[in-house]
């Protein structure tokens, strides 16, 4: 006896929705899933397609599934067995080819198929699209799809560059064939964060430090800590001593080199207030600030992108061959978020998510989120040793849940916080920042504290 949630019977409906592939075997024995029903692994908004190699065209219809026979070829080479039901599911292939052509209710279109094909292409490489090619000619004279067959063929050509352009529709379709691939869960993501950031409410916390040693004294700082809890680490006199006096640890030059990097992008004109050029010109502009940022260290492939795949945890970032297109898309998609706060916390993410080199890239997502700021007039923002690791928490809620309003926090919590502090004597600044427990490493032991002790930062 079926049972619903609430112990009575279960819908007629829900009940033919569940035994889908046993209901059209009974009417349909024989038959093959095909077109949309195919591709999407059985019925499509309540709609099952079959095709029959016997049974003329009709449409069957049952409480919550409508069958739609259609006469057309049977069990082929690639068909898949569907359990015990008598059906077969049409094979990758085969599929494809039956969702291209006019427009139809059981075809899934072309823009469907280029997704697969792209998906195919991404995850088992060109080998894959040119078997696809290979089985379409052997499938075309059975199917009776040549028109098809023949689209097939020239959206596989352009996807590898063999054909020329214009038969894809889709725009990752498009960056594929120009060799701009695209991530397309990440654009996804730069998407929702550019949504909630355009409705947002945001701090707008105005730079009130001059030029001359208050701004020497601020890049310091926020070097220093961005180097920090990225691994190189100098207490912070001895980080002083590098970037005040030019004074090179002598057993640790590279880590001495890069303190300065950051220091002199932070600094520096144009780098200081002008983040890279949205658009085809981001990364090259991003390429150039890496490759000044890590000069002095050759092993880090300075202003080259990755070569290979890059992980936190479990977690790849963005595959090599999809830096370029991800990149630039993303960086399109900032041009229509609020100059300013807003803006310089998509382009922290954005390059945070890619991460397009092999090291140095959050360092570098800071320094343009910064770029951004003073470009505006705005403060720019330091993590401190002991806010990183909630910081980096955030950034995983909106990486791994799709919720950016915790980062979105963080970063306007922080950019209070670096706005308390007066830059213009170091001896001070240092005292305050160690009183406020901002250089300790445990968030378990210390609570980072305002300038003037009080506990609770400002959200």
């Amino acid at each position: 006896m079926y049972v619903n949630a609430e112990g009575g019977a279960p819908s007629i409906e829900r009940r033919v929705r569940s035994h889908w592939a046993k209901v059209a075997g009974v009417v349909a024995s024989g038959g093959v899933v095909s077109h949309k029903s195919a591709l999407f692994g059985g019925p499509k908004d309540g709609m099952l397609v079959i095709s029959h190699p016997t049974l003329t065209r009709r449409k069957v219809t049952l409480p919550g599934l409508t069958i739609e026979i259609r006469n057309g070829a049977g069990f082929l080479a690639g068909d898949m067995p569907l359990s015990q039901s008598g059906l077969h599911y049409s094979g990758r292939t085969r599929g494809l080819l039956e969702n291209l052509g006019r427009k139809s209710s059981i075809r899934a279109g072309q823009e469907e198929v280029e997704h697969r094909l792209i998906t195919t292409l991404n995850s088992s490489g060109e080998h894959a699209l040119n078997a696809i090619r290979d089985e379409a000619v052997v499938l075309t004279q059975s199917l009776r799809l040549e028109a098809e067959a023949a689209t097939l063929r020239r959206l596989i050509g352009e996807l590898l560059g063999t054909h020329q352009r214009g038969e894809l529709k889709t725009p990752e379709g498009i960056q594929v064939a120009i060799g701009k691939p695209v991530d397309k869960e990440r654009i996804e993501r730069f998407n929702l964060l550019a949504d909630y950031l355009r409705a947002a409410t945001l701090p707008r916390i105005e730079d009130t430090i001059p030029r001359g040693p208050s701004r020497h004294h601020a890049a310091f700082i926020e070097s220093y800590f961005s180097n920090f809890v990225e691994g190189t680490k100098f207490a912070i006199e001895d980080a002083r001593d590098i970037v005040i006096h030019n004074k090179i640890v002598e057993s640790r030059p590279k880590d001495s080199h890069d303190i300065l990097g950051v220091f002199r992008l932070a600094v520096e004109v144009p780098y200081r207030h002008s983040p890279p050029v949205a658009g085809d010109d981001f990364l090259p502009g991003l390429s150039e600030w890496h490759g000044q940022m890590l000069r002095m260290r050759p092993e880090a492939h300075p202003g080259t992108i990755k070569s290979q795949s890059n992980y936190a945890g479990t977690t790849e970032f963005v595959k090599p061959s999809h830096v370029r297109g991800t990149i630039e898309g993303g960086s399109r998609i900032a041009l229509s978020i609020p100059e300013g706060f807003a803006r310089a916390i998509f382009y922290a993410f954005l390059i945070s998510e890619i991460h397009p080199f092999d090291d140095g890239n959050g360092r570098l997502s800071r320094l343009v989120m910064n770029a951004e700021l003073s470009r505006v007039g705005l403060h720019r923002i330091i993590i401190p040793t002991l806010f990183h690791p909630q910081y980096i928490d955030c950034v995983r809620v909106l990486t791994r849940q799709n919720q950016p309003a915790e980062f979105v926090r963080s970063l306007a919590k922080m950019a209070r916080w670096c706005a308390q502090f007066n830059y213009a004597d170091l001896d001070l600044l240092l005292a305050q920042l160690k009183q406020s427990n901002a250089l300790e490493e445990s968030p378990a032991r210390y609570q980072l504290l305002n300038v003037d002790g009080s506990r609770g930062l400002a959200g």
